[in-house]
């Protein structure tokens, strides 16, 4: 008996994960697995067709509920069968709603149809605790209908042993009842739940599907950022800037609209926004929403007196904020087309490119402020800020988010340090202490982002730190060797180290790295040669100013060859009086 017990629940799961994998192909499953609600509010039919499409995934469940009452086998007046997988996952997929509309048809049809078997009353009740379990659960996860196996697993077993207990409470005889929890027990709890973790595991591919197409966008995102680089560091002098990135992002995404709205002010726009007028009597939720909470917001179905609604007849409207240095909002906007799905993805990438944008924006700014008060020489290092360095960094960061917080909330320290280094208004001169501060906060994030292909090395005694070296005079040289050094080795692992030694005059500073080396052409065109197409900018500044600082004697000393190269400079023990502000001496 007991094996046709499992061959029948089995047969039953079998089902279940039919109608699962025919359940990811609908629509509107999709849309409430991936929490796909408009964040606007909605008009009355959005509202009605939401509850409706619930109602038809409560009577989906509902009628598997039914058929495994007729096909389960009967055990001296029981059926066991999958029946409280339906009951949980309408809960669990579709909230109240779904739920409870599934609890009624399986209660109503087992005490109608099969009102004298003596298990009846207990399956019934059974059936009620079941949808109540599974009408909270899914109105908790409402945000995020996303089940591990352990807890899928685990409420499945609890709920199956609630309904042995039940058979076992109000199933007479006593003897009768126990007889069927012997036959049951093992197949219903175990089976059951390890059914349960199957017919979900197949909904995990709707999710993976979304996560690639996220993955898309994001990528996406970053080439889309770096096109649009160079005119953000342009946006204040003039629009057409503005239109440049504008143009840049229909042409990368190729979306239905694009704009950058400030207030009720257009700073630029696609053709499917000019005909929009913005008053404070249709000024759009959407962008209320956005500059008021500042995160991303979309709609999708608006009221009439929108400023946005003629756009709305095939389309959504995504808009992220842009948060300034004076923490005004800039949204960023974008309509696209509608689809049966999810936005996810859209929404990533509005996102993340306006993240990128704000970021952009402020370094700008920064410079821009500091540009009045700084010398031409200083001013002109702290522009060099590498958006792909930025990028990539803050790209490695939400790598370690998830499985190592820990680990990021470092390079996010390091990060900061890295740039408060470059862009704040310091002195000219430094300890050289805060320079290799400022080194190693770079060094922490290229290492995270090439792991265990680059060796970063800081050889100093803290009595060799004292002296003071021109500000950013060292990391120029550091990145020169880890990128056109170091990770140009074909084979092995790329090594870059640092060593400071203090000597009677002087203190040592060595760079030195296990790269192919340095072209003797480039070497030539930094003591005044030829110059070289790809001189390094970064080493030729440093060479500059040090000859600027401390005459011609104190330049780089470069030896290189095919095992490496050691960039070597001397820093003197003398008072430089270079910038009125600097107490270094």
């Amino acid at each position: 008996m007991i094996f046709e017990v499992i061959y029948s629940i089995c047969f039953n799961i079998c089902l279940l994960v039919v109608l699962a994998f025919l359940m990811t192909k609908m629509g509107f499953i999709q849309r409430l697995l991936l929490n796909e609600e408009t964040t606007e509010r909605e008009e009355e039919d959005a509202r009605i067709r939401n509850i409706c499409e619930k109602l038809v995934l409560g009577m989906i469940f509902g009628a598997f509920c039914v058929i495994s009452d007729y096909i389960g086998i009967q055990v001296t007046g029981a059926l066991p069968n999958a029946r409280v997988i339906g009951v949980l996952s309408a809960g669990f997929l579709g909230g109240p709603v779904s739920g409870i509309v599934t609890t009624v048809i399986a209660c109503i049809h087992r005490y109608v149809i099969f009102p004298e078997r003596i298990s009846t009353i207990a399956c019934v009740l059974s059936a009620m605790i079941h949808g109540v379990i599974g009408c909270v659960v899914g109105y908790r996860k409402k945000g995020n209908r996303q089940y591990s196996n352990g807890f899928l697993l685990g409420i499945t077993f609890l709920s199956e042993l609630i309904h042995v207990a039940m058979i076992l409470l109000l199933t007479k005889p006593f003897a009768e009842a126990l007889n069927i929890v012997e036959v049951v027990i093992v197949p219903m709890v175990i089976i059951n739940s390890v059914g349960m973790v199957i017919f979900f595991n197949v909904f995990k591919s709707i999710f993976n599907t979304e996560d690639l197409k996220v993955a898309s966008k994001v990528s996406l995102a970053m080439r889309t950022a770096e096109r649009c680089a160079p005119y953000l560091a342009r946006v204040n002098k003039g629009r057409e800037n503005i239109q440049k990135i504008i143009d840049i992002i229909m042409e990368e995404y190729h979306c239905q609209g694009v704009a950058l709205i400030r207030g009720m002010d257009f700073l630029g726009c696609s053709s499917a926004f000019r005909s929009i007028v913005l008053t404070e009597n249709n000024y759009p939720r959407l962008l209320s929403a956005t500059k008021t909470y500042k995160t991303t917001r979309i709609s999708k179905i608006p009221l009439p007196e929108d400023g946005f609604y003629p756009l709305y007849q095939n389309h959504v409207v995504i808009s992220a904020p842009i948060i300034g240095d004076d923490n005004q909002v800039t949204a960023l906007v974008m309509l696209v087309k509608k689809n049966a799905y999810s936005y996810r993805a859209d929404i990533e990438f509005v996102t993340g490119l306006a993240n990128y944008f704000a970021t952009q924006i402020r370094l700008v700014a920064m410079e821009e402020q500091k540009e009045a008060l700084r010398k031409a020489e200083i001013t002109t290092l702290q522009s060099q800020i590498n958006p792909h360095f930025l990028f990539n960094s803050l790209n490695t960061i939400s790598c370690f988010c998830r499985e190592k917080p820990e680990k990021a909330r470092e390079l996010l320290l390091a990060l900061s340090s890295y740039f408060r280094n470059t862009l704040e208004d310091i002195d000219y001169m430094v300890t050289l202490d805060t320079e290799l501060e400022h080194v190693k906060a770079y060094t922490m994030l290229e290492e995270a982002r090439f792991e265990d292909r680059l060796s970063v090395k800081i050889c100093a005694r803290a009595g060799d730190l004292t002296c003071c070296v021109p500000n950013l005079i060292l990391q120029p040289i550091v990145e020169n060797a880890i990128h056109h050094g170091a990770m140009k080795r074909e084979r092995g692992v790329g090594k870059v180290t640092v060593q400071v030694k203090r000597e009677e005059k002087s203190t040592r500073i060595d760079v030195i790295d296990n790269g192919p080396g340095m072209d003797y052409r480039i070497i030539q065109s930094l003591y005044g040669g030829e110059k070289v197409e790809h001189t390094g900018i970064g080493l030729m500044n440093v060479q500059k100013r040090l000859v600027s600082i401390y005459g011609k004697g104190y330049g780089l000393q470069i030896v290189s060859g095919e095992t490496g190269t050691n960039v070597r400079m001397n820093i003197p023990h003398q008072e430089v009086k270079y910038h009125e502000d600097c107490d270094c001496g």
